[in-house]
């Protein structure tokens, strides 16, 4: 079984820079990582971290055979409004969440399904993503015609 640890993803940049997304906490089966590097968030503030929290939930019985294993994955990337030092004190304000894209991937599989099922499923599944109709779908709001 895999350890609950830092993740290293690179981005979609021409030249990639790498996000290390932190352990945050592991609460009640719900693992959170935060992307805390300064490529991502420059201000440093908690509400602009990009955050993956995963949470797995199987049957009782799966392993009798019955039942089916659900994994939910989200990756949320928060982008902060720029601001200004525009207050009569001077101070400038505090940051805020100008908006966020986010991600959410769920994987259900049978308890009956063998370990190549879930194998295919999940390469299969990631790299259909990444197929060019999907990827200009989600980059550039392109249909296909």
């Amino acid at each position: 079984m895999a350890a609950y640890a830092n993740m290293t993803i690179a981005d979609a940049l021409g030249t990639p820079v790498n996000h290390t997304y932190a352990v945050a906490n592991a609460i009640n089966g719900v693992f959170r990582w935060e992307d805390r590097t300064a490529a991502s968030n420059p201000s440093g503030v908690p509400i602009g971290f990009g955050a993956i929290t995963a949470a797995a939930n199987m049957s009782k019985d799966v392993n009798a055979g019955r039942g089916r294993f659900v994994l939910d994955y989200r990756m949320v990337q928060p982008v902060l409004e720029t601001v200004s030092n525009s207050t009569v004190t001077g101070i400038l304000p505090a940051a805020i969440k100008g908006y966020e894209c986010a991600m959410f991937i769920k994987f259900i599989a049978s308890a009956r399904s063998t370990s190549q099922n879930r194998a295919d499923l999940f390469k299969m599944g990631v790299l259909g993503f990444q197929n060019t109709q999907v990827s200009d779908w989600c980059t550039s709001y392109t249909w296909p015609t």
